[in-house]
């Protein structure tokens, strides 16, 4: 019976009325229905004799009573439209964190629960997609980035391409490097064969009085064992090796190091460096990766410097002697004569003519003719100091430039190798070869001889050629 009787006060209630129902009831209660009252009561108790005033009271009070209860359903109706506004208006300027509190099964419960899940459904949008900008702000760093290695590799190549020498582009490496590290530090080390040691070529954000305190032995070290590993050195939050070399991270300043071998023909010949002080910081591959192809220009420019020094040299070099060339010599002799005139220091040059070589040549054969030739190489190399240069100046004739020699110092020189090449010619005549081999030489020397390299070049020539004629006199 209970149940039945409240099921149907709800059925009457308006409380899952919709509301348009809920409007018309307040809109009665509040006007039609007391408007009704007030005419009743006009019609039959004003005009008419008024019979109890309790009547009319009681009439009044159920006026009173419906037309609060019209104000209060209205109430019930203006009040969650206004926050669900005020919520909405939230929504528009961005505050998503906001809920309508409206409990009712009308279209108002429905339209707070759609905003309520509308905002949620927002704020999750938006946390996606703050989340994503992150990911996005992350890898337009990480493009950015890589776009700033590969502008600085192609001018490092572009550097190597105007035989720029090695110290610049060392430099221009470590610089670049730095910069990929925010303003960190970066060096390159390469090994010195003459100590064993590991000696630093290059460093940025970082002074080199301090940093060339850093002396490592190959295998002393986690430094010196990048040598024998041939592997990278990783130091940061996620990599914690065992040996850490205090004394480097001291000097750099760094908490976090990257450090890459420079290999050659499979050899390591230096380590790249580089590192930062941020904190919970790691280098992912994609860096350990990119430091690797600096390493690699390190290697590469090493490698060009070495191939550039041996076509120089095949450029300045005699192919069948090994002695400098004519156009070297003239160069160098140029050059010393102005540091001679400068300093008043004395500069001789030497010719020397093998006066029967083609004869030599046609008598003992090719071979027998180069290897004289080579003999004759050999011993001016022999005879000449660490500053003397000496050059084949032509297909039978040689010469020597002697800076700080004087002309009878010169002649002691001309004529211990014509001594040396008599020796030969007696071990050639023991091996039954007859034509001896013979030399003339001739001495010039500036200032006396002349102030340019042409005129001491001819006037010894002229003497080697007046010694030739005496000898065969």
């Amino acid at each position: 019976m209970n149940k039945k009787m409240a099921q149907s006060f709800k059925t009457l209630s308006l409380a899952r009325r919709s509301i348009r129902h809920k409007l018309t009831a307040a809109f009665a209660l509040m006007s039609v229905i007391p408007m009704l009252v007030c005419g009743y009561l006009i019609i039959y108790y004003i005009f008419p004799t008024i019979k109890s005033l309790w009547d009319i009271s009681l009439i009044f009070l159920i006026t009173l009573f419906l037309t609060l209860l019209g104000f209060y359903l209205a109430r019930k109706i203006i009040y969650p439209v206004v926050e669900i506004a005020a919520a909405a208006k939230g929504i528009a300027e961005g505050r998503l964190g906001g809920q309508v509190s409206v409990e009712a099964e009308d279209e108002i419960g429905e339209l707070s629960g759609s905003l309520n899940r509308l905002s949620t459904r927002l704020k999750e949008n938006m946390t996606a997609l703050h989340s994503y900008g992150e990911k996005i702000k992350q890898i337009n760093m990480e493009i950015n980035k890589k776009v700033f290695a590969l502008s600085g590799l192609l001018q490092i190549g572009n550097l190597m391409t105007t035989s720029a020498g090695l110290d610049e582009v060392f430099n221009l490496i470590v610089e670049k490097l730095s910069q990929l590290q925010d303003g960190g530090v970066a060096f390159l080390m390469f090994l010195d064969e003459a100590s064993g040691e590991l000696l630093m070529r290059a460093q940025a954000n970082v002074e080199a009085e301090e940093i060339s305190r850093i002396k490592i032995r190959i295998g002393q070290g986690p430094l010196g064992k990048i040598f024998s590993s041939a592997r990278p050195l990783v130091i940061d939050r996620q990599n914690r090796p065992a040996v850490i070399d205090e004394n480097l991270r001291k000097i750099l300043q760094t908490k976090n190091m990257a450090l890459l071998p420079v290999t050659s023909s499979g050899k390591v010949i230096g380590i790249l460096g580089t590192g930062n002080n941020a904190e919970n910081f790691f280098f992912v591959d994609d860096e350990i990766e990119l430091i690797g192809v600096f390493a690699k220009q390190a290697a590469v420019a090493v490698e060009n410097d070495i191939l550039l020094r041996k076509t120089k040299e095949l450029t300045v070099r005699d192919e069948l002697t090994r002695l400098y060339n004519e156009s070297y010599i003239r160069a160098r002799l140029d050059e010393e004569i102005k540091r001679a005139i400068s300093y008043q220091r004395p500069c001789s040059f030497v010719i020397f003519e093998v006066e029967n070589f083609e004869r030599y040549r046609d008598v003992s054969g090719e071979i027998a003719a180069e290897g004289a030739l080579k003999k004759i190489a050999q011993t001016l190399k022999e005879s000449a100091s660490d500053i003397d240069k000496a050059a084949r100046f032509s297909d039978h004739q040689f010469a020597l430039l002697l800076p700080e020699k004087n002309k009878q110092q010169s002649l002691n020189v001309a004529e211990n190798i014509r001594k040396e090449i008599e020796r030969y010619n007696l071990r050639q005549n023991k091996l039954k070869t007859s034509l001896p081999l013979t030399l003339s030489a001739g001495i010039s020397a500036a200032p006396a001889d002349g102030t340019t390299a042409v005129e001491l070049i001819n006037k010894a020539l002229r003497y080697a050629q007046e010694a030739g004629g005496r000898e065969g006199a």
